[in-house]
């Protein structure tokens, strides 16, 4: 069936008969219902208009809605990927810094044995250094009980005082 629009109700003439409703009033109820439909189907126009308005508002929200999503996927995946490069780096950094201090505390050990091994020769020496000072104290004391000895021996009166004695006495 076809849709009836205001002017085909307006339009719309009966056949007359006798004893048959009163023209006037069907006349006045037909513009009364075209007016209605009329009424309607601008009413149904606005809406079909508003559903269409409303159909590409929603189209845009999902596309939006389906940009945002692909953001927030794509800023997840990037703040997942900035997480595991932070912690790889991060790693990488401790690793280093391992590495570093543990080539510090190898060189540190590495001069600590040095210097105990200097201090141990320097003890050595020092060793050394006492025993030829011992030795030469020895010596010292013997050279100094020698000297003692032969000024025991040695008479009271200088020799060289008898000599010139002896001279003065036999140029005389």
């Amino acid at each position: 069936m076809n849709e009836l629009t205001p002017l085909d109700i307006l339009g719309k003439t009966f056949p007359k008969r006798l004893h048959g409703y009163d023209a006037q009033t069907i006349h006045e109820f037909l513009s009364q219902v075209a007016s209605t439909v009329e009424e309607l189907m601008r009413n149904r126009g606005e809406l079909r208009q508003q559903v269409r308005r409303l159909e590409v508002e929603l189209a845009s929200y999902r596309e939006r809605e389906s940009a945002l999503q692909d953001a927030l996927v794509a800023a997840q995946r990037s703040a997942e990927d900035t997480v595991k490069a932070s912690r790889t780096e991060g790693q990488r950094i401790i690793e280093e810094a391992q590495a570093l201090g543990e080539r510090f505390i190898a060189e540190a050990n590495q001069r600590a044995q040095n210097i105990e091994t200097v201090i141990a020769d320097l003890r050595g020496r020092r060793r050394e250094v006492r025993a030829e000072l011992m030795r030469l104290v020895e010596l010292l004391q013997g050279m100094v009980r020698d000297d003692q000895q032969l000024e025991r021996e040695e008479p009271p009166t200088p020799r060289l005082a008898l000599l010139k004695r002896r001279k003065e006495a036999s140029s005389e």
